[in-house]
């Protein structure tokens, strides 16, 4: 039962979140993977991080979206395709002589009134995330290429890697320890021993 697995499970919890702050420190980066996994696999499946750039992409990309100009309505960006729109004779003449920007002629059309907007004039939104945003996923660790440069941003990115996938799994054991805490006191079962959390 969960739990009853919560005591070992905060103890080797803590043990383990000691040894990924010390890893990423240290730069020890085959610790760092090896006790951010052994940490993951201590969580019952259904609290564990999910690590998948796929997936991870999928949420943590900025929602864009257009406003159409006659109806109102918002469609995603990605339902949109930008064109150029055919200028008339008069229109191209008055383009050559005030040097006017073709940006101008780019319009798209609504999916929802089938009307041509003119891009310039359109209302873009956009969605991002909130800081701090736990989404239950990380993205596939970075991988090293060869060279002194990248030597240095592969280090960043697998700290910043680290960090981000430490705190998805600081939510994940706050989640377990709420839907079970509470539980095991209820059934007289459950005496944590905090003391190495408290001291650290």
């Amino acid at each position: 039962m969960p739990q009853a697995r919560l005591p070992d499970v905060n103890t080797a919890y803590i043990k383990y979140r000691n040894e990924i702050i010390q890893a990423i420190k240290e730069k020890n980066w085959p610790l760092l993977h090896g006790t951010l996994h052994s940490l993951n696999a201590l969580l019952p499946p259904e609290y564990r991080v999910l690590i998948s750039s796929a997936e991870y992409d999928k949420l943590a990309v900025p929602e864009v979206s257009y406003k159409c100009n006659f109806c109102a309505k918002e469609t995603d960006k990605s339902e949109i395709e930008v064109f150029d729109c055919v200028r008339t004779s008069v229109e191209r003449l008055l383009v050559g002589f005030i040097g006017a920007s073709d940006d101008n002629n780019k319009t798209w059309i609504c999916a929802k009134c089938n009307k041509t907007n003119k891009l310039q004039k359109t209302i873009i939104s956009q969605t991002v995330l909130s800081n701090p945003s736990f989404l239950g996923v990380v993205p596939n660790p970075p991988e090293r290429m060869d060279g002194l440069m990248d030597r240095l941003k592969f280090e960043k990115a697998l700290e910043i890697w680290g960090l981000e996938f430490l705190s998805e799994l600081e939510q994940k054991m706050a989640l377990f320890r709420d839907d079970h805490w509470n539980r095991g006191e209820e059934e007289g079962d459950l005496a944590i021993d905090t003391s190495t959390e408290e001291s650290s």
